[in-house]
């Protein structure tokens, strides 16, 4: 079936054609990408934060506690990040080959190519908190250069480690821009979910539950995350096509 004008994923973007194509792709497939997202973050939030750390049955609390942090930082970073940038690719290809994407076959993709994904990402993940711990700046350096091991996986079929070297190369000569424009993405979606979770705060506040707030967490990364993994696989295409033409 037919899903519209194809996407081209084969030229180099600058920052405004990045942000402005991820932004289309969303209006273009906003049920299937808020459907993958949604599919990924809540039953994995209810899981994580809402069992595991009580916020289901929990009254309100002004300031999470630093375990609840770090778990839901890592949940995110390790898990539904991965999961969702994985279907992302799968969706942006169907797109690029002018089908209509599919919010299931994109996330039997995401769940069949998760075991080497999250091989690849555990490995960057250590590296990074290596680094982190030793200078600091070395961790950051590592983590612009392993951001696209999940795309290496799915779209080049690398293994764990092959992911990190293919990630490498890809960034390789790009590496100012691509941090750029990851800190520039990530600071975009953190205003977007400063703004929205800051009424919802209230309201959980208000009912003294912590379970509106979760609510209110899963609905904004079922938005957001999606954003960013078609824009980082964008931005993924987009240094293959200049890495091609430096070569």
């Amino acid at each position: 079936m037919s899903g519209g004008p194809r996407l081209d994923l084969g030229h180099p973007r600058s920052l405004a054609e990045l942000l402005r194509d991820a932004l289309t792709c969303f209006f273009r497939y906003p049920g299937t990408l808020l459907l993958v997202g949604l599919a990924i973050v809540a039953p994995v939030e209810i899981i994580v934060s809402g069992v595991g750390l009580g916020q289901l049955s929990a009254a309100y609390q002004d300031t999470a506690s630093r375990t609840a942090g770090l778990v839901s930082a890592a949940t995110g970073f390790f898990v539904t990040a991965p999961l969702i940038t994985a279907a992302a690719v799968h969706l942006l290809a169907q797109a690029a080959a002018g089908e209509q994407p599919r919010a299931g076959s994109s996330l039997q993709a995401a769940l069949d190519a998760f075991p080497r994904v999250f091989a690849a990402v555990l490995l960057a993940g250590a590296g990074v908190l290596l680094g982190l711990a030793l200078l600091v700046v070395p961790g950051v350096y590592l983590f612009v250069r392993w951001y696209f091991v999940s795309q290496a996986v799915v779209i080049e079929s690398k293994t764990p480690v092959g992911a990190l070297r293919h990630s490498s190369e890809v960034v390789e000569s790009f590496w100012f821009r691509t941090a750029g424009i990851v800190l520039l993405a990530n600071l975009l979606v953190a205003l977007v979910v400063v703004v929205v979770l800051i009424p919802v705060e209230a309201i959980a506040q208000a009912a003294d539950r912590e379970a509106v707030s979760l609510a209110g967490t899963i609905a904004v990364e079922t938005v957001t995350v999606p954003y960013v993994a078609v824009l980082s696989t964008l931005l993924y295409h987009d240094l293959r096509a200049r890495r091609a033409i430096v070569d």
